[in-house]
């Protein structure tokens, strides 16, 4: 596990859809034509600029105050008959993001009590979650370290948790839970690549 403090990173989301994003209007989240990412909106993944392949300060999340990275896998038992040890066979890598930030507005609220957990299958419909993942499933993470110079992004992401943390005397603060069980890749500069190694999701 490694946490990191919001202002030692820049954090972006976006869609793995190709055309297909979320609007933000009022604090209430609607699937449509993937947005400009402004920190707010969740882009599509083609229409994300990046800036000198970089993430710029109009892509980056605004407000956050901590990002936790956890990798690790899922492993399952097999026991020999006259064995004492079980074996642990690897089934796949699990990548969980944590991101912690001040409450700007509902939006993220919304984009959970929606069930918008599995990104849009349409730029008019949201992913019900209920068929075999493919390269349009979920959302990318980016985050990115060193001024620029190394990024972690994390492909086919769910959206698995949310939170808010209420404060009667100062902000609101809520928290944002993603998971991966594909595995992620450190590069000089974000990776935009519509799939990580094959045409689909190494799953």
């Amino acid at each position: 596990m490694a946490y990191f403090l919001g202002r030692d990173v820049k954090t972006a989301i976006v869609t793995e859809h190709g055309t297909a994003g979320f609007t933000n209007t009022s604090g209430i989240a609607a699937v449509a034509t993937g947005p400009t990412a402004d920190g707010t909106n969740i882009a599509d993944l083609v229409g994300l600029t990046l800036s000198s392949n970089a993430i710029g300060s109009s892509e980056v999340m605004k407000d956050v105050t901590g990002v936790e990275v956890s990798l690790g896998t899922v492993d399952e038992d097999i026991a020999y008959m006259g064995q004492r040890t079980a074996l642990k066979a690897e089934v796949k890598k699990e990548t969980t993001i944590t991101i912690t930030k001040k409450r700007q507005d509902g939006f993220w609220n919304s984009m959970w009590a929606k069930g918008y957990r599995w990104g849009a299958s349409s730029t008019s419909a949201a992913h019900t979650g209920n068929t075999q993942p493919s390269t349009t499933h979920g959302y990318r993470l980016f985050v990115g370290f060193k001024e620029n110079s190394e990024y972690l992004t994390v492909p086919g992401c769910t959206f698995s948790e949310y939170s808010v943390s209420l404060n009667a005397d100062g902000v609101q603060e809520e928290t944002l839970t993603f998971l991966s069980h594909i595995s992620p890749t450190v590069t000089a500069g974000p990776d935009e690549t519509n799939a990580i190694g094959s045409a689909t999701f190494p799953l």
